[in-house]
């Protein structure tokens, strides 16, 4: 193994020195670079908050257009909307960047990963699912997942437990609520007793893949998978695989009873036109999976961790609490209903919060691109084989395009959406997410009902976590909130 090591060093130094570069990219600032290994050394020896902040701090430090070069590979980091604008809404550059493969042996080459031909068909097959209509037929879902959030805290009320790690606690309700609807099962009791280990292992994956992105002699898999992590990572994948798996064929099992007995047109959940597509020979068992493993993934942690951050903000600023509260007032009166599509539609702070708080903490907080085809940003072309990453965190943070860009301001989007390109939390362009009128939906129903039947505090007021590097922007630490009833 060490040899073999050797040689990959060797080859790809060798490759670095004699790769001429004469490109316009060569004059964008950045962090310093060495002879062969590039910026490498700056990123040595960190753990993933202290790459985290190197990250965030690279439009500081050089302005909205960095390049950073490792080895043989150049990656050039976007922080102004025009950019980002010519890059998301390109319809040929639609390729995410190289460091999405580590994801594969997981996600195989699923909507987030594949890309083309494959790509587009997938997206035909699985957009249907998240129709208006569809969704206004999962509200029951959520209503029902909110009263049972609500009535799980109030027991934990009565048992003295006011203080929750919010995450822990949350990301339940929204693997319920994903299970439902996208897949259209409810967890049985064989199902749920293997959500904990589900759990586990997305956060641990993810730890994983991102442990092997950020050192570079974890890049061959005869070395990754040699190490620990790499042992851990295939430790992981089988539970996940495990679960899905589960899913499918409860799925496969009630579909066709549904289909013997049932009349009438039935509702179509994501995993019902997998199912169908699977019939008509444009997908197989190993698609079908790849979908199931990136939706159950997408569908449910980051939501729960927008929810987190939510509930964090909230218990920090009892003046937007109440202002929720007084708007659930004037919608439900002193109905116990929970609110319906109609309800939200009309509920505008409500939206307005949820908007700000995904400004603050989007729950993917940069997105790749890989350059395979020449790419012009007004007066910087950039070549084939060049990787763009998009920092949506950092980009919602800039001081020009939201004033005290640090402070919680709901107020913010009460005058309507940005539309610029300065506000991306779901993407935009041919990539954006499939499933983002899902997610508010979603979060809308939780949030509302959280805060028209509890008051929300912190431990100490100001807290932030600090955020680690991941897949997703994940706390670095239990994000802990007090619950009491109103």
């Amino acid at each position: 193994m060490f040899y073999e090591l050797v040689v990959c060093m060797v080859i790809l130094m060798i490759w670095s020195l004699w790769r001429s570069e004469k490109s316009d990219v060569d004059n964008l600032p950045g962090p310093p670079r060495w002879p062969i290994v590039g910026s490498l050394p700056i990123f040595l020896g960190l753990n993933e908050s202290e790459i985290f902040t190197i990250l965030t701090g690279f439009s500081k430090e050089y302005g909205h257009r960095v390049r950073l070069k490792i080895f043989n590979s150049n990656v050039i980091h976007l922080y102004d909307p025009k950019d980002i604008e010519i890059v998301l809404t390109n319809s040929k550059n639609i390729t995410k960047s190289k460091g999405y493969l580590f994801l594969k042996p997981w996600l195989g080459t699923g909507l987030l990963i594949s890309t083309g031909t494959k790509w587009h068909k997938r997206r035909k097959i699985l957009t249907p699912a998240f129709h208006f209509d569809i969704l206004k037929n999962f509200a029951r879902v959520f209503e029902e997942e909110s009263r049972a959030l609500v009535g799980d805290l109030r027991a934990r009320l009565q048992r003295g437990e006011r203080t929750l790690d919010v995450m822990a606690f949350i990301s339940d309700y929204t693997l319920y609520a994903i299970c439902e609807t996208a897949m259209g099962i409810r967890l049985n009791s064989e199902i749920s007793a293997a959500k904990s280990e589900y759990k586990k292992a997305i956060l641990g994956i993810g730890q994983a893949i991102y442990r092997r992105l950020t050192r570079f002699w974890l890049y061959y898999d005869i070395v990754f998978y040699l190490t620990p992590t790499g042992r851990q990572f295939k430790k992981h994948l089988e539970q996940i695989c495990f679960f899905t798996n589960t899913v499918i064929e409860e799925k496969r099992k009630k579909k066709n009873e549904t289909e013997s007995s049932a009349t009438g047109k039935r509702r179509m959940a994501l995993l019902d036109l997998l199912l169908d597509a699977e019939s008509k020979g444009e997908i197989d068992m190993e698609g079908i999976r790849d979908e199931v493993n990136t939706f159950m993934f997408e569908g449910h942690d980051t939501t729960a961790l927008a929810l987190t951050f939510g509930l964090m903000l909230l218990a920090d600023h009892e003046d937007v609490q109440e202002k929720m509260f007084e708007e659930c007032k004037i919608t439900f009166g002193d109905s116990t209903r929970t609110a319906n599509t109609s309800d939200l539609a009309e509920m505008k702070y409500l939206d307005a919060v949820i908007k700000e708080v995904l400004r603050l903490y989007p729950s993917v907080p940069l997105i790749g691109r890989e350059i395979t085809e020449e790419l012009v940003l007004d007066d910087l072309v950039i070549p084939r084989d060049y990787e763009v990453i998009i920092h949506i965190y950092e980009l919602q943070r800039r001081g020009d395009l939201f004033p005290d860009p640090e402070v919680f301001r709901p107020e913010r989007f009460l005058n309507g959406d940005k539309t610029n390109f300065s506000y991306l939390p779901f993407s935009a362009g041919p990539r954006n997410c499939i499933g983002q009128r899902f997610a508010m939906q979603e979060m809308k129903c939780m949030l509302s009902e959280i805060v028209r039947n509890f008051k929300l505090s912190p431990i100490e007021k100001g807290y932030r976590p600090s955020i680690k590097a991941d897949l997703v922007l994940r706390p670095n630490e239990p994000v802990l909130v007090k619950f009491s009833s109103r």
